[in-house]
């Protein structure tokens, strides 16, 4: 959700800034359709059945096995290390919590979504999520973990890592480098 949210806002802010969309096109991202795959992949993970822990686990870190070989092809474009530094603070997390992003209930409560906590025990998954219920003192490396509660309305209430963050902030950067030109403008 973060991602999308970050893509809107970006191309909505270089487009107030004079930006043109077709200059995306321009963008030399190298496989980038291997991290339409990846996130294909983590599609089918939220929303697919749960067919035991094996599949969905193998699927979630293929996906970012892809990712970030994207990221390492395309390293010298604008934004991109802030994208591999994102993806790798949240494999970090996850990969130390069972393969999923740990979530404690207080910080879904804090993001309004406190029902979620309540229809799963500890230690079991979120469902429509790569989230794992686990209490702060239960999660390892928590501070990297789903904690940052962002409350709204209904559609944009979260619960975001600092990984998320940084790969937020990498694709504004890449698409504000591409949509608006520069006054001494280099290709990307």
């Amino acid at each position: 959700m973060i991602l999308l949210i970050a893509i809107v806002l970006s191309l909505t802010i270089g487009l107030l800034r004079g930006g043109r969309l077709r200059r995306i096109a321009e963008i030399p991202l190298r496989y980038g359709w291997v991290a339409l795959v990846a996130l294909g992949l983590q599609v089918i993970f939220v929303s697919g059945p749960r067919w035991g822990v094996a599949l969905p686990m193998g699927v979630l870190v293929a996906s970012y096995a892809l990712l970030i070989a994207v990221v390492a092809l395309n390293w010298r474009l604008p934004g991109m290390p802030l994208v591999g530094l994102g993806l790798a603070l949240n494999l970090a997390v996850m990969a130390a919590n069972g393969g999923y992003m740990p979530v404690s209930p207080e910080a879904l409560a804090r993001a309004g979504l406190g029902h979620l906590a309540a229809q799963v025990e500890y230690g079991a998954p979120i469902l429509g999520a790569k989230d794992i219920l686990l209490p702060r003192e239960a999660t390892r490396l928590w501070w990297l973990g789903d904690t940052l509660a962002v409350p709204g309305p209904a559609p944009l209430r979260a619960v975001l890592s600092v990984g998320d963050v940084f790969l937020a902030a990498g694709v504004i950067v890449l698409l504000q480098k591409a949509l608006v030109p520069g006054k001494a403008r280099r290709p990307i």
